[in-house]
């Protein structure tokens, strides 16, 4: 078979597929920086012929114009398993609650069903395959429950090696469009603030030494930003990952030559990931690079899977913690912010499934760890708030049960939760709070009888 024959055959212009949809039907756009952004736009020009179209997209990085030239929610509804700010507070945006490692079961199973489904993908091979690039998670998953397949090609798209389900085969497209107007998005890093410095330096302290063969699952922001940069200076070598994100971060270290997987007890030497974020010199570091491995958010974040790797160290974040040690990473409220991610499998299977080395006395081999700033500022009260608290607000999602809590750190320090009682963790937690709010926190404490 003459593969490029087979593209020209099925290429065609936006303006054409865009005639496709008919009103009812669910569309698949893609996730993250793989968006469908050339199809995106020919939604909006079309807003006032559509209705009733129901759009399903993952953490958009930038404004959907269909979204913004339906500024009331006429045309479309819109489900979601992780908000970015261009959802929140939109007219008939909803929330899918499920953890990144279950959507592919949920397309595969017919839970999520999509009439079509267009994303970024790579220039096509020599063989006929495109690459999902920096967005392997769902994807392949997501095209197998569509009935109308379209790939949008970007040629600013890395081709990121993987496992399995990386790829489409142009057998398995019925439409190609050709994106030559936007560039793949991207994250440069930001400067760390100093309580981001101050929480990853915290986070250092508990690791065990020597910084040598650990695995890494970190995500994205100043903090793991900030611990990537001592990894480096502390002298931390032969790191590995398998991280549901690769970051700026890790590549960095991965360029100075301290992430190598040669200690990895699983796909050693491989950088196991599902998505990718960061800046354009990144990208051009992941294309066809042996190093990296790409698969499938099931895979990645499977609990079997991450308990095969040795010396975890899991980093992730939180809206706020309770004094049970409950967590909310997800919701203000009942109003959701964001999603549940990976976090769930990335507390789990550290703290109670990976194979146990040998530590330093009173230390686990394996490390998970809930990092956020003590307070943030409550707009609506005109006031700094504490990110600790005696229970969480009604309404709020628990995204990590306590019973997985293992370690929580602030900028004031650590709280070590994991076989403690609720009195334990309630003292462990005023600890890390801000010192204005510990006398407050200690009586609330009191009233619900924790201490």
């Amino acid at each position: 078979m003459n593969w490029r024959e087979s593209y020209r055959e099925k290429l065609k212009s936006v303006d054409e597929v865009v005639k496709l949809i008919k009103p009812g039907m669910w569309i698949g756009l893609g996730n993250l920086s793989c968006v469908g952004w050339l199809f995106d736009r020919a939604l909006a020009e079309r807003v006032s012929e559509l209705e009733d179209i129901n759009l399903w997209v993952e953490l958009p990085l930038k404004p959907l114009r269909c979204l913004e030239e339906d500024r009331e929610g006429k045309v479309f509804t819109v489900y979601s398993g992780f908000f970015s700010e261009f959802l929140r507070g939109k007219p008939r945006v909803y929330y899918w609650p499920g953890q990144l490692g279950q959507y592919p079961h949920l397309f595969r199973e017919g839970y999520l069903k999509l009439d079509i489904v267009v994303k970024t993908v790579t220039p096509m091979d020599k063989n006929g395959f495109f690459n999902f690039s920096t967005d392997i998670t769902y994807s392949k998953a997501m095209y197998e429950s569509a009935k109308i397949k379209i790939v949008e090609v970007n040629e600013s798209a890395p081709w990121v090696p993987g496992g399995y389900d990386e790829c489409i085969h142009i057998s398995e497209v019925d439409y190609v469009i050709e994106n030559r107007e936007d560039k793949l998005f991207e994250l440069p890093p930001k400067a760390p603030t100093d309580v981001e410095i101050k929480i990853a330096e915290n986070i250092l302290n508990i690791l065990p030494r020597p910084l040598e063969g650990l695995t890494l699952q970190i995500g994205v922001g100043g903090v793991p930003d900030a611990f990537c940069r001592l990894l480096q200076e502390s002298g931390a070598k032969d790191l590995g990952v398998h991280s549901e994100m690769l970051s700026e971060g890790m590549f960095r270290l991965a360029e100075a030559g301290i992430v190598t997987g040669r200690k990895k007890t699983f796909l050693p030497g491989k950088i196991v990931h599902t998505f990718a974020l960061g800046s354009r010199g990144m990208y051009d570091w992941l294309d066809h690079n042996p190093a990296v491995a790409g698969y499938p958010s099931d895979f990645v974040n499977d609990i079997f899977i991450i308990s095969l790797n040795n010396n975890i160290i899991s980093i992730n974040s939180a809206l706020e913690v309770d004094l049970t040690g409950q967590v909310n990473a997800e919701s203000i409220g009942p109003a959701e912010y964001s999603g549940v991610g990976g976090q769930f499998v990335w507390t789990y299977a550290p703290s109670y499934r990976s194979p146990k080395a040998a530590p330093p006395v009173g230390w686990p081999s394996n490390i998970s760890v809930i990092a956020l700033p003590s307070t943030y500022f409550d707009k609506k009260a005109n006031k700094l708030a504490s990110r600790i608290v005696p229970t969480l607000r009604p309404g709020s999602a628990v995204t990590t049960q306590r019973t997985n809590t293992m370690f929580v750190v602030t900028e004031y320090g650590v709280a070590k939760l994991k076989g403690k009682s609720v009195r334990e963790r309630a003292r462990e937690l005023i600890k890390i709070a801000h010192p204005d709010f510990a006398d407050q926190l200690t009586k609330e404490a009191e009233k619900l009888g924790f201490i």
